[in-house]
């Protein structure tokens, strides 16, 4: 299979989009996801932003909303 963005779930997505989130924050930011915990609430969100999106059919904004 290829590894490709189109041959990606949408777990692996969000995943790819929080890793991606991150490399570009800065290191204030990067900061508060170095807990496991706090690090799963982002991706559940960028989870939950896919799957809205997906639902809606429409882009999705750009950033994060806590």
């Amino acid at each position: 299979m290829p590894d490709g963005f189109l041959s990606k779930n949408q777990a692996e997505v969000a995943l790819d989009l929080v890793d991606k989130y991150l490399e570009f924050a800065s290191e204030e930011e990067r900061a508060k996801y170095r807990e496991a915990d706090a690090y799963f609430g982002l991706f559940e969100r960028a989870y939950r932003l896919i799957l809205e999106t997906a639902e809606k059919g429409e882009k999705p904004p750009t950033g994060f909303k806590a």
